[in-house]
């Protein structure tokens, strides 16, 4: 589960000859020409975001670029690259922007950049003019509640943002040591929640179930799994099945949690697959409990409305492989 990770740095060149190196960036490097926000938006942990200007700049800004190219490579490697192809001659300078992180929130998020502004000493920006403000020793921290393991749409990012007087190295050792404590004290009564996940297949597909589990709360970046073992669970009084059981560590409500349980419960179609058993204080939570319109439906027709709101999170390939994953299962049966 990330908390935080890197995002893009930023290469501001200039030159006289926008064409030549853009045409290199794309050929040699796999470049692509984009705009700010989309390429921000494709843009990884491993990626660049170069500015291309004319030479008659003291300063540039994001805005003085003549082209935008995105290129899926550390700084570093375009620099070595540019110098060991001796194109270095149609660069007349080369400025390292600020360095970038992504971080994620959960409880009360205001609270939560309120206190790594002040741990961080932080400035409030918006992200062009952080970039713009900012140079090579220092940090911009973009905050999201989404997953952060691939790109993040902007749109998914929160309207405050802070820019750091300090370098990526000395901002990455401080949230390594306290990002947990901070986010920790802005959650709901300043606790995560611990929770039991019971698995029981009448078919013995335990171990299917489980992969699919596993894969869905990976993909979501739900929580951190503290153990798993066979246990027996009291389904009716004085009648145990065994389940395999899965300890879930996670700031995720277990009412959230649940519906997401729900939804892998059944397929699509309403095929019904597992029984997937939430348990928070030693008390099983309902399936009933976590629905608030009170609606007269059946646990299979919730299932459905809980499958695509948790579609809505997923990538498009993560669920064909989700889908691949239970229709393997409905075949083995």
């Amino acid at each position: 589960m990330l908390l935080f990770r890197m995002g893009p740095r930023y290469l501001f060149i200039r030159t006289n000859d926008t064409d030549e190196v853009t045409r290199f960036l794309e050929e040699k490097l796999s470049g692509e020409v984009t705009d700010f926000w989309k390429g921000f938006e494709k843009a990884t942990d491993d990626s660049t975001l170069c500015f291309i200007t004319d030479a008659n700049y003291e300063k540039t800004n994001v805005e003085d670029a003549k082209e935008i190219v995105l290129v899926n490579n550390a700084s570093t490697v375009i620099l070595s690259s540019i110098i060991n192809s001796n194109v270095s001659h149609l660069l007349n300078r080369v400025d390292l922007g600020p360095a970038s992180v992504v971080m994620r929130v959960a409880g009360n998020e205001n609270k939560l950049i309120d206190k790594v502004k002040e741990r961080l000493s932080g400035e409030e920006v918006d992200l062009i003019e952080g970039i713009n403000l900012g140079d090579k020793d220092d940090t911009i921290i973009a905050f999201t509640n989404k997953v952060i393991h691939g790109p993040v749409a902007p749109a998914d990012f929160l309207e405050r943002k802070l820019l750091i007087p300090k370098p990526i190295r000395e901002v990455q050792g401080i949230l390594r040591l306290e990002a947990l404590r901070l986010i920790t004290q802005c959650l709901s009564d300043s606790q995560w929640y611990e929770l039991r996940i019971n698995i029981y297949d009448s078919n013995g597909k335990y171990e299917q179930n489980y992969e699919r589990l596993m894969y869905v709360l990976s993909k979501l970046e739900i929580g951190m799994n503290l153990g798993e073992s066979w246990t027996k669970d009291f389904a009716l009084s004085l009648f145990s099945v065994l389940t395999y059981q899965v300890r879930l560590f996670t700031f995720t409500p277990p009412h959230e949690v649940k519906k997401i349980l729900i939804a892998l419960e059944y397929t699509m179609d309403g095929n019904r697959l597992v029984d997937f058993d939430l348990y928070y204080k030693n008390k099983k939570i309902q399936w009933r409990e976590v629905d608030k319109t009170k609606e007269r439906k059946t646990k299979a027709e919730k299932a459905v409305e809980y499958r695509k709101s948790l579609y809505e999170k997923l990538k498009p390939e993560d669920i064909e492989y989700l889908e691949n994953m239970e229709k393997n299962l409905i075949e083995d049966k």
